[in-house]
């Protein structure tokens, strides 16, 4: 298992090469945390496109720059699929805007229950 702690996010690569990242709680993400947690993300698939489970449970959203780079043609070349774990109706409403609104280059799925989740990504490894 792989970890690391960005400014805006924990980021683990868990034994089934699904990496998982954990947004800080009230945490509103800028281009720059975007750039910095693919960046880990890349690294951990080492040259492989890899599944990535993103909790947004607690997180208060991201930047129109933001949102955009992780629905980027870049974000597709690091992420083979995306799913967005959400739990409150704000989370929710965040990952339905995310969905609607950025149109992404690998499939992207909103998600409540995280191993639903992760049954979902083990496709795409």
């Amino acid at each position: 298992m792989l970890k690391a702690t960005t400014k805006s996010e924990t980021i683990i690569l868990d034994s089934s090469g699904v990496v998982k990242c954990y947004v800080h709680k009230d945490y509103f993400l800028e281009l720059d945390d975007a750039k910095e947690n693919l960046e880990v993300v890349k690294r951990f698939g080492n040259g492989k496109l890899i599944p990535v489970l993103v909790d947004i449970k607690e997180s208060k959203g991201g930047s129109k720059e933001c949102r955009a780079y992780f629905a980027s043609e870049e974000a597709g070349k690091i992420q083979s699929a995306c799913a967005l774990l959400v739990s409150s109706p704000l989370s929710r409403l965040i990952g339905n805007f995310f969905i609607g609104l950025n149109k992404t280059k690998f499939p992207t799925k909103l998600f409540t229950d995280e191993s639903e989740a992760m049954d979902w990504l083990k496709n795409f490894l």
